[in-house]
């Protein structure tokens, strides 16, 4: 659980490994350019911890660089009772998906609303913290894009990976269309639920212990 320094636009953070802290501090594993391009630094190249974080930061970085291009290019809300600037991200099916830069540059807020009757207003907040996937589900959801039962939850995700793995290692044989797709899914799910290896690990100390 150490901590490992990384540059985001060459400003130096410290960054905790599976706890997300920051602060100020020391020595850097990890660069991360305002293009969201993501160099693992000497200090990190002979380090595991450092090489499972850089691939978490660049799929951190790759959702950044894009929510924050994306607000730099949309329009403000127009909507009666919004006593802040919000930025219109999307607008479909009676949702709306919008979003706004904290001050002194400490993130984003997303929150998806549903249009008052005669589109003049907004109500019914959902507001998310620097979770723009997460805001992007559900305005998906409240507009009617994606029913809400296609959707999976991390825990029903990780208990579906364990699965496919007892499956794949412990099953029975299985063809090569078979192993590829199980494969696939286990890929898609590693990318899908950031924290699945602290997820996986609790599981398992969760599991009755068999006496020997």
């Amino acid at each position: 659980m150490g901590a490992w320094l990384f540059l985001i636009g060459g400003v130096q953070w410290e960054r905790k490994i599976y706890f997300g802290a920051f602060s100020p501090l020391a020595r850097a594993v990890l660069y991360v350019s305002p293009a969201s391009d993501v160099f693992l630094l000497p200090a990190g190249s002979q380090n595991e911890e450092a090489s499972e974080l850089y691939h978490q930061v660049a799929m951190d970085a790759d959702e950044v660089y894009s929510y924050v291009e994306t607000m730099q290019n949309a329009p403000l809300l127009h909507a009666s009772g919004l006593h802040e600037d919000f930025r219109l991200l999307a607008d479909f099916g009676g949702a709306v998906l919008a979003g706004q830069e904290r001050e002194n540059g400490q993130g984003y807020q997303f929150v998806t609303w549903i249009w008052d009757y005669d589109r003049t207003g907004v109500s019914h907040g959902h507001y998310y913290e620097d979770e723009f996937q997460s805001a992007k589900q559900d305005f998906a959801v409240r507009s009617g894009l994606i029913p809400r039962a296609q959707l999976f939850t991390p825990e029903e995700l990780t208990e579906l990976y364990r699965a496919a793995e007892h499956w794949f290692y412990e099953g029975p044989e299985l063809d090569y269309k078979q192993q590829k797709a199980i494969q696939e899914a286990r890929t898609k799910i590693e990318y899908t639920v950031p924290d699945l290896q602290s997820r996986l690990e609790q599981a398992q100390s969760q599991e009755p212990q068999m006496n020997l």
